[in-house]
């Protein structure tokens, strides 16, 4: 299990791509839009809200793609002659990758925290520490679950824009979302990256309180992408028999 993991994270540090989307172009927006609006209260939720875009860059969309890759080279073959359960090869794959991601949040955090002279207290970093592994198993397994229905980097890329974008617009990463219709305001409630921004402003907060409920729903949506992930997960490029019948046919 531990040579697994080294592997799979190798693989995942390799994935340059996605490592630049979700370090480089957040610390990138981070000084021009910070540049172009300067109220500290912008400030503080952009921060909060790229750490949110960078973890959903990497987990989710590089997770994707990378499993396509993987299965379609027939590395999925070899591991299933292993006594591996598929739900622990999803777990194994969702930790590495979400490692990475964890520890490029924080990066861009730190980073953005420095430039925009935002101050974290001691308690409000150790409450980010469960919501950003929280966000970034919940974002792994929606990225594995992606690259499960997809057969090809075109059909990836396609289910990866019909998730990325919602989140990205939908869950005020760049901007509040007071002024939307109460439709926008309910459909946020039931984004992963909108719970996940919710509990990381409480937590920079330090509202612990506030925290719990974001926290609670986020990591059901986890277990439940989890069992999605596992359900809809094929060793073999040919093999649809646990994808819906849309995609069969």
């Amino acid at each position: 299990m531990v040579v697994t993991f080294r592997a799979l994270l190798a693989g995942a540090l390799r994935d340059r791509i996605s490592l630049f989307w979700s370090v480089a172009v957040p610390l990138l927006l981070l000084l021009v839009l910070g540049s172009l609006f300067p109220e500290p209260a912008y400030r503080r939720n952009l921060v909060l809200g790229l750490v949110a875009f960078g973890s959903l860059s990497f987990a989710m969309s590089g997770t994707g793609f990378e499993v396509m890759r993987q299965r379609g080279r027939g590395v999925y073959k070899l591991l299933r002659a292993t006594p591996f359960p598929v739900a622990g090869f999803v777990g194994l794959l969702a930790g590495a990758r979400g490692l990475i991601t964890l520890v490029g949040a924080m990066l861009v955090a730190g980073v953005g925290s420095a430039v925009h002279g935002i101050d974290w207290t001691p308690g409000g970093i150790l409450l980010a520490l469960p919501v950003l592994a929280a966000g970034t198993a919940c974002f792994t397994c929606l990225g594995f679950v992606l690259g499960n229905l997809g057969d090809n980097e075109n059909q990836v890329a396609m289910y990866n824009n019909l998730f990325l974008l919602p989140q990205m617009f939908g869950s005020e990463m760049f901007y509040s979302l007071d002024g939307a219709p109460g439709w926008v305001a309910a459909v946020r409630r039931w984004l992963p990256a909108g719970r996940f921004i919710d509990a990381l402003r409480a937590a920079a907060g330090g509202d612990g309180a506030a925290l719990v409920p974001s926290l609670l729903v986020l990591l059901a949506m986890t277990v439940l992408i989890l069992g999605l992930a596992a359900a809809t997960f094929r060793w073999d490029p040919g093999d649809r028999r646990h994808l819906p019948a849309l995609r069969r046919a």
